[in-house]
C-alpha cells in the first residue's frame, strides 16, 4: 500500500563534519555523577510532592521536578531546580555536583565556574570540575593558573586524553614548542587517538610558523584519517589555502565536493580560492588550540551518544573561542537530538549569515520549525535558503518535502518543479525528488505525469524499494500493469521483507489478480508488521472474504473501523461489514 510512511520522507543531516569515532570515548567520559541522595531533601520538607511538572515549593520538590526535567532532556530547567534544591542543601556533594553538570551542560559559565570551585574545595578529584576551571582561566589568559588546574587533574577517564593536549598548548602559549609536541605524545599511539595526536603536532606547529613541519603532520593528518571528514578536511584545506598551495586545497575541496555534493562548504571554499582570497586560520592562538581540542572531544562524545558531557566539552571550547561557529553547531546538533528545538533554533541563530556555515544552520532551522508545526515559518526559511545560493536544488527540494508531508500537494509539486529547473543533468542521488514529486502529482490526479516522474525515479535508482512500491501499488489500484506489478511487488519484499505497507501491497496485487489464497499469506503477515493500520486490516478482510472466511473477514473490518480510517472510507467498510462482498470482485 502506498502510506504516510513514505509520504512524510525526510533527509537528515548527519554530524558528517566531525572526527572520527572511537568506542573508547564512552568508557573514558564515565564522569557525570549519579543522582544525590534525597533523604536529607525529603526530611528538610514540610510540603512534599510527587507532581515534578508543578511549581516546587519545597527543597525536595524542587529535587524531584530536576529529575523530571532531565529525563525530558530540559537541561535548563533541571539546572535552575537542582540550584534552588542545592540551595537548601548546600553540604550534599552528589547534589553540588550534580548542579553543576547541568548548568555546565548548559553553557552557563557564572554558575559552572562558582560551583566548580565548590566542588574543588571539596572534591579535588572531580576532573569536570578541575577541566572547567582550567578553560576559565585560560579564558581569562592566565595560563600558568590553567596549567596548575591541569597538572592537579586526576589521571583517569577522559582527563587522559584532556590533559596532554591542553598542557601541549599551554607550553604553546609558554613558547616551547619541543615541550608542546612532548605534552601531546601520550596520544601518538593510542588506540583511536593518532588522529588527533597527528592534528594537534599539525596545529601547534602551523601556529608557532613552522610551516614546513605543519605541511608534513597535515599530510599525515589525512593520511591517518584515511577517509577525512569534512571538518578535518577543511582545517588541512584551510592551511594550504593560507601557504598559497593553491592546487593541494582545491584538490582537498574537490575530492570532498564529489563525495558531499549537497554541502556548501567546499562550494565557499572553492569560490573563495577562484578570486585569490585567503582564509583566516582555524586556530591562531593557544586558547584556540585548546578550543579546537575540546571540539574534538565533544564531537566524539557526541557521537558516543554521551550528549551531556559532550555539550559541557562544545561550551567550555565556545567560552574559549566565542566564534567558534563549527562548536555552535555541534550544540544545537545534540540539542536536536534530545528534541529541544526551540533551543536548537536560538543556537542556530547566533551563526552569522556570511559564516560559511550559516547554510547548514539554514536548512537545520528549517528543519526543527517543521518539527515544532510552524510550517509557514519553515518555509520562509528554505525561501530565504533558495534566494541566497540560486544554483541549489536542496532548499526547493525540502520546501517541497515540508508541503508534501502537511499534504499541500499543490505546493509541493510547484516546490518540486522549482526545485528541478535547478538540476543541470539530474543523476543518482536525485532520484528521491522525481519520486516525491510523482507522489505529489499522483496525489493531485494527475497520473500521466506522476507516473513519468516514478519511472523515471527508478530509472535513477533502479530497484529502489519505496518507489517499486509506489508505482506498483498505483497500477494495482488503477487495475494497469497488473503482472508487472506483481514482479515489482515481489521484488521489493525480496528487499524490504519487513515493511508491513510493502509486504500488504503484494497481497493486494494478488487479490487484484483473484488469487486470493497466494495473497493470504501476504496480508496475514502485513497485519502482524503493522497491526495498527487500517487500510492493511481492511485487506486482510476483504482476501478473507473471498476465501470464504466470512467472521474472520467482519473482524478484521470492524478492527479497521476501530482504528480510525480515513472517513470517506468508513461507508464502504460498514457496508462490508452488513453485507459482505459480492461475489465479483470488481466493486472492491
Amino acid at each position: 500500500m502506498r502510506s504516510k510512511m513514505y509520504t512524510a520522507w525526510s533527509v537528515l543531516m548527519g554530524a558528517v563534519m566531525l572526527l572520527p569515532g572511537c568506542a573508547e570515548i564512552t568508557e573514558l567520559a564515565a564522569e557525570s555523577p549519579p543522582p544525590p541522595p534525597i533523604l536529607r531533601l525529603a526530611a528538610a520538607s514540610s510540603d512534599v510532592s510527587t507532581d515534578a511538572t508543578a511549581q516546587p515549593s519545597s527543597p525536595f520538590g524542587a529535587y524531584l521536578a530536576g529529575l523530571h526535567a532531565g529525563r525530558q532532556q530540559d537541561i535548563s530547567s533541571a539546572a535552575d531546580y537542582m540550584l534552588q534544591a542545592l540551595a537548601s542543601d548546600p553540604e550534599n556533594e552528589q547534589l553540588l555536583e550534580r548542579a553543576f553538570v547541568l548548568n555546565a551542560a548548559d553553557g552557563r559559565r557564572p554558575e559552572a565556574v562558582e560551583l566548580a570551585r565548590r566542588i574543588g574545595s571539596a572534591n579535588p578529584d572531580q576532573g569536570l570540575a578541575g577541566l572547567t576551571l582550567t578553560v576559565d582561566a585560560a579564558a581569562r589568559g592566565a595560563m600558568d593558573e590553567a596549567e596548575d588546574f591541569l597538572t592537579q587533574l586526576p589521571e583517569k577517564g577522559l582527563n587522559t586524553v584532556t590533559a596532554p593536549l591542553l598542557l601541549s598548548w599551554v607550553q604553546v602559549a609558554k613558547g616551547d614548542l619541543d615541550a608542546a609536541i612532548e605534552r601531546a605524545a601520550p596520544l601518538r599511539n593510542r588506540n583511536g587517538f593518532g588522529v588527533f595526536y597527528s592534528l594537534h603536532v599539525a596545529l601547534i606547529n602551523d601556529v608557532a610558523g613552522k610551516v614546513d613541519a605543519a605541511k608534513v603532520a597535515y599530510e599525515e593528518v589525512l593520511e591517518a584519517s584515511g577517509r577525512p571528514t569534512l571538518r578535518l578536511a577543511w582545517v588541512v584545506g584551510n592551511f594550504f589555502e593560507r601557504i598559497g598551495d593553491v592546487d593541494r586545497a582545491a584538490e582537498l575541496y574537490r575530492s570532498m565536493l564529489e563525495r558531499t555534493p549537497d554541502s556548501t562548504l567546499f562550494e565557499v571554499a572553492l569560490e573563495r580560492l577562484a578570486t585569490g582570497g585567503k582564509p583566516q586560520p582555524s586556530v591562531a592562538t593557544p586558547a584556540e588550540g585548546m578550543a579546537e581540542a575540546l571540539f574534538n572531544l565533544a564531537s566524539l562524545l557526541s557521537q558516543e551518544r554521551a550528549e551531556e558531557i559532550a555539550l559541557v566539552h562544545a561550551h567550555l571550547a565556545l567560552w574559549l573561542k566565542s566564534d567558534f561557529e563549527i562548536a555552535r553547531i555541534l550544540v544545537g546538533e545534540v540539542l536536536q537530538g534530545q528534541g529541544r528545538g526551540a533551543d536548537a533554533i536560538a543556537v542556530y541563530r547566533e551563526i552569522p549569515t556570511q559564516s560559511p556555515f550559516s547554510w547548514m544552520a539554514g536548512l537545520r532551522i528549517a528543519e526543527e520549525l517543521e518539527t515544532l508545526e510552524r510550517v509557514d515559518e519553515a518555509a520562509v526559511e528554505l525561501e530565504r535558503l533558495a534566494v541566497a545560493r540560486p544554483a541549489r536544488f536542496e532548499p526547493l527540494y525540502r520546501l517541497g518535502n515540508l508541503f508534501r508531508s502537511k499534504e499541500r500537494f499543490a505546493e509541493a509539486a510547484s516546490a518540486y518543479d522549482r526545485a528541478e529547473a535547478r538540476l543541470d543533468a539530474p543523476d543518482r542521488r536525485h532520484w528521491s525528488l522525481f519520486y516525491f514529486r510523482g507522489i505529489a502529482l499522483e496525489r493531485l490526479s494527475k497520473w500521466s505525469r506522476a507516473e513519468k516522474d516514478l519511472l523515471f525515479a527508478l530509472e535513477l535508482e533502479p530497484d529502489q524499494p519505496f518507489v517499486l512500491n509506489y508505482l506498483a501499488y498505483s497500477w494495482v489500484e488503477k487495475k494497469l500493469n497488473l503482472d508487472k506489478a506483481k514482479s515489482m511487488l515481489a521484488r521489493a519484499v525480496e528487499l524490504r521483507p519487513d515493511d508491513g505497507f510493502i509486504v500488504d501491497s503484494l497481497g493486494w496485487v494478488h487479490y487484484r489478480l483473484g488469487e486470493y489464497q497466494e495473497g493470504v499469506q501476504f496480508l496475514e503477515r502485513a497485519v502482524e508488521l503493522r497491526p495498527q493500520d487500517p487500510v492493511i486490516n481492511d485487506h486482510l478482510g476483504d482476501i478473507y472474504w473471498r476465501v470464504g472466511r466470512h467472521q474472520e473477514a467482519r473482524f478484521q473490518w470492524r478492527r479497521a473501523l476501530s482504528l480510525e480510517p480515513e472517513v470517506d472510507t468508513v461507508p464502504t467498510i460498514e457496508g462490508k461489514i452488513q453485507n459482505g462482498l459480492k461475489d465479483s470482485g470488481k466493486d472492491i
